[in-house]
């Protein structure tokens, strides 16, 4: 039997989330980064930002958790892992606060290297664009 990459071009999940402090600081314990940018109110009242910023990683993670809802959604017989990721660019910056919105979408499907190649998007509550990245999902035959 011939393994098959489960997905199709314009496949699409997404995933929502209000972004609270308690995320941020949590984030932040866990990978060590207490940059000003999000944990100092004071200092970025002086910042063109006026307000903490929510971690660029931390923002793009939410896609991680697209990918995973994207594999779930075609029912794989085989399993798959993430190969990576590529051209990510954070575009806009996050506020605690804010809700947003992680959108997957199948851009490519290769079925001789088993790989998909998925558009992620970060959009925040106001429709805006955050963060963008291609992700590679690579499927394992047994």
């Amino acid at each position: 039997m011939t393994a098959i990459v489960p997905l199709q071009v314009g496949d699409s999940v997404s995933f929502t989330k209000t972004i609270s402090e308690s995320d941020v600081y949590m984030f932040a314990g866990i990978t060590g980064d207490f940059s000003q940018m999000h944990i100092n109110e004071e200092f970025m009242k002086t910042t063109p930002y006026k307000k903490r910023i929510v971690h660029g990683v931390l923002t793009f993670a939410f896609g991680s958790t697209a990918s995973t809802m994207i594999q779930i959604q075609a029912k794989a017989k085989i399993p798959s892992l993430s190969y990576g990721y590529d051209r990510l660019r954070f575009l806009k910056p996050v506020y605690i606060g804010d809700t947003v919105t992680a959108k997957y979408t199948i851009e490519a499907v290769d079925q001789e290297s088993l790989k998909s190649f998925g558009r992620v998007e970060v959009f925040n509550q106001s429709g805006e664009l955050c963060v963008v990245a291609t992700h590679i999902l690579k499927f394992s035959p047994i």
